[in-house]
């Protein structure tokens, strides 16, 4: 199953835990694969380099950007979406529809609320585990 994660969903699994990390750990453990697009690695890296600095756990950090690095998959991001309430989540979803995602997992209240784009099921951490965990 391929899987695009957002960066809260992320970050909350690195460094605290919960559903998200269990999202995680079905990608550390091959039964996701998560896709990502060059617009999604950067703020991952971003996000993952603050909170990994200010958490004084820049090591952590540095061993899930070579993760990504390593078994992220890239996806060439060609479909243009304009529909997020922020334009900035629209990255997820055009890397969900040119990555060939089946699932988005998010936190964030302006991608759930599409509860789904052109097919593809916009989940929650809890929901996705609860389904395919």
């Amino acid at each position: 199953m391929r899987i695009v994660i957002d960066a809260n969903v992320l970050v909350s699994g690195i460094f605290w835990g919960g559903y998200p990390h269990r999202v995680l750990e079905l990608w550390a453990h091959d039964r996701v694969e998560v896709v990502v697009s060059q617009g999604i690695l950067a703020e991952y890296e971003r996000v993952i380099c603050q909170l990994g600095h200010k958490e004084k756990l820049s090591h952590l950090a540095q061993q899930w950007l070579m993760f990504i690095g390593q078994y992220g998959v890239v996806a060439t991001v060609r479909t243009p979406v304009k529909i997020c309430r922020d334009p900035e989540d629209d990255k997820y979803l055009s890397c969900a529809v040119d990555g060939d995602a089946d699932v988005i997992v998010s936190g964030d209240r302006d991608l759930l609320v599409l509860k789904d784009f052109i097919g593809i099921p916009i989940l929650t951490p809890r929901q996705f585990i609860d389904r395919h965990g």
